[in-house]
C-alpha cells in the first residue's frame, strides 16, 4: 500500500506572497478520497510534493520545498468542491504571474499527480510530448477544457448511459411489431412481457454491447483489443446483460464477434485496425449494430480533429460492422452528441454538424456514391422529411435519420423515445440509439423517474458511468477528457 503523504513527509515551506485564484471544480467522494493521499516523489525527476491536512490541500516543489498552491477542500452534499486556492507570487519562487496559467497547473496536477487520469495518453493523440506541452495545451484546447464552465460533465456520462438503457427497454417489447400494429395500440409506458418475455425494465444486446464499450474505455482507455474481447464476453457468457441471458443479437455482430475471437486467439492485435472497408462485398454490414453502441466513445475523442474522429469512430464501429457508411453514420451521430454535449441548442447542434461533415466528406475524398446516402441528414435539413417517410428498421440510415429527427422534434426525453418506439419494428434499437441524445441533452433529471427505477442493474450502470466519468473527464472548470 501506498505511503500516504503528511507534513513531515518532504521538505516544506510556506508561500511567501499569496495571490488568491478562483476556481469552480468539484470532485467525487471517491475521487476526494484518493486525492488526499497525496503525493511523494519517488525519484529525481519527481517534481511535485503534495500532501492534505486539516482541510487544505499543498503543493510544494520537491526539490526546493518551495510553497507554489494551497486550496480549501470544502465539504458539499454530494462531493467536495475547491472554490479558490492560493498561488505564489514571489518571481524567485514561481515564475508566473498569470492567473490562467496557474489554473490550468493546478488543476492538471489533481487530475494526473492525484487522481491518476491518464493525461498524456489524451494528449498523445494530439502530437503533444512533453510535461510542458501538455500543460501548455491546457491553453491550446481551451476550447475542449475551459468552454463548458458550469456543466455537470459526469452527470452527462450517467445521463448517456441511462438515456440508452431506458430506451432500449422500453422498446424490447415492442420489437418487431409494425407500425399498424403501434399505431392501433400505442407504447404509453415502460411495461415488459412482450416480445422476450422480459419483465419491465429489461434492456437487450444494445445497451449490452454499449456498457462493454464503456468497460473497455474506463478500465484501459482505447483499446479495440478490450472492446473486442468484452463483446466476446458478453456473447458467450453473458456478461452485461440485464439477467445474465443473451436474448437478442444481429447476425451481423454475432459473426463479426467470432471473426474476433480469431484475432484475440491469435494475439494479432493490428488485424483489429485493418477491419474497416469501403468494398461494396461489405455493404450488408451497414445494419444498425454499431450505431447502437457507440456513445461511450464520444467522452474519449470530443474536442480532437474531425479527421482523427472519424478514423477512431470508422475503428470502433468496424469491430462489428466494416464498411464506410457504417462508420460515417456513426461519426455523425457522435458529433451532433458532441455538440449537445458542448452545451448548444439542438438548432445550432444539428447545423455545426451538417458542415463539419461536410468539409470532413472534402478533406477525406468520401465518395459520391456513399454521400447520396445521407441526403436526408447532410444535405438537407432531416426536419423536412415527414413523419410517415421515416423508418426504423435494421438499417443504419434508416434509424439515424429517424433518431435525428424525433430528437430534434420533440421537447422533453419522454416524448423522444415513446415517439420513436411508435414507428414500430427495430422498436429498442430505435430507442436506445435517440435515447442517448436525449439523455445528454435532457439531462438525467429528464428521464422519468420511474422508469429509472426500474431498470435493471441500475446501480452496476451508476458504477459504470462514474468510473468513466474517472477515467475520461476533467474536473471543475476544466472538462478532464
Amino acid at each position: 500500500m501506498n505511503e500516504i503523504a503528511t507534513k513531515y513527509t518532504w521538505r516544506n515551506q510556506a508561500i511567501d506572497n499569496p495571490k488568491r485564484i478562483a476556481i469552480d471544480l468539484h470532485l467525487t467522494d471517491k475521487q476526494f478520497s484518493k486525492m488526499i493521499n497525496g503525493l511523494i516523489p519517488q525519484q529525481m525527476e519527481d517534481k511535485w510534493f503534495i500532501y492534505y491536512e486539516n482541510e487544505w490541500l499543498y503543493f510544494h516543489r520537491s526539490w526546493t520545498g518551495n510553497g507554489i498552491y494551497k486550496a480549501k477542500v470544502n465539504k458539499e452534499t454530494d462531493g467536495y468542491s475547491i472554490t479558490e486556492f492560493w498561488s505564489e507570487r514571489n518571481q524567485e519562487k514561481h515564475n508566473n504571474e498569470d492567473d490562467n496559467t496557474d489554473i490550468e497547473t493546478f488543476s492538471f496536477l489533481i487530475a494526473r499527480e492525484l487522481l491518476g487520469i491518464d493525461v498524456e495518453n489524451i494528449y498523445s493523440t494530439r502530437n503533444i510530448k512533453s510535461e510542458t506541452d501538455i500543460i501548455k495545451g491546457w491553453s491550446n484546447f481551451g476550447n475542449m477544457l475551459f468552454a463548458n464552465q458550469g456543466i455537470d460533465f459526469s452527470n452527462k456520462i450517467k445521463s448517456a448511459l441511462f438515456g440508452v438503457a431506458v430506451g432500449d427497454a422500453l422498446g424490447v417489447p415492442f420489437e418487431f411489431s409494425s407500425r399498424e400494429e403501434m399505431e392501433q395500440k400505442p407504447a404509453t409506458d415502460m411495461i415488459g412481457f412482450g416480445t422476450y418475455n422480459q419483465p419491465p425494465g429489461t434492456w437487450s444486446d444494445d445497451s449490452s454491447l454499449t456498457f462493454c464499450l464503456a468497460e473497455a474505455l474506463a478500465n484501459n482507455g482505447y483499446s479495440l483489443g478490450s472492446m473486442a474481447s468484452n463483446f466476446y464476453s458478453w456473447r458467450e457468457n453473458a456478461w452485461w446483460t440485464a439477467h445474465n441471458r443473451v436474448f437478442d443479437i444481429g447476425i451481423t455482430t454475432s459473426r463479426a464477434i467470432s471473426n474476433l475471437l480469431k484475432i484475440l486467439q491469435e494475439e494479432n492485435f493490428q488485424k483489429l485496425n485493418k477491419l474497416k472497408s469501403s468494398d461494396s462485398d461489405y455493404e450488408r454490414e451497414n445494419g444498425n449494430g454499431s450505431l447502437m453502441r457507440i456513445l461511450p466513445l464520444l467522452f474519449y475523442i470530443r474536442g480532437m480533429d474531425p479527421i482523427k474522429q472519424f478514423d477512431i469512430t470508422w475503428d470502433v464501429s468496424a469491430l462489428t460492422h466494416r464498411h464506410i457508411r457504417a462508420g460515417m453514420s456513426c461519426f455523425i451521430y457522435l458529433k451532433l452528441a458532441e455538440k449537445i454535449l458542448d452545451g448548444e441548442n439542438k438548432n445550432d447542434a444539428y447545423q455545426a454538424t451538417r458542415q463539419i461533415v461536410t468539409d470532413l466528406w472534402d478533406k477525406i475524398n468520401f465518395p459520391e456514391t456513399e454521400r447520396k446516402h445521407f441526403s436526408r441528414i447532410i444535405q438537407n435539413d432531416i426536419r423536412e422529411t415527414k413523419i410517415e417517410d421515416l423508418k426504423s428498421g435494421g438499417y443504419v440510415i434508416e434509424v439515424l435519420e429517424s433518431s435525428i429527427w424525433f430528437f430534434l422534434e420533440k421537447t422533453n426525453y419522454r416524448d423522444t423515445v415513446l415517439g420513436i418506439i411508435n414507428l414500430g419494428h427495430d422498436t429498442d434499437t430505435s430507442a436506445a440509439i435517440v435515447g442517448g441524445l436525449a439523455g445528454i441533452f435532457y439531462g438525467y433529471e429528464g428521464i422519468p423517474e420511474d422508469w429509472i427505477k426500474q431498470i435493471a442493474r441500475k446501480h452496476d450502470i451508476e458504477d459504470l458511468a462514474e468510473r468513466l466519468a474517472g477515467k475520461y473527464l476533467y474536473i471543475g472548470t476544466c472538462t478532464l477528457h
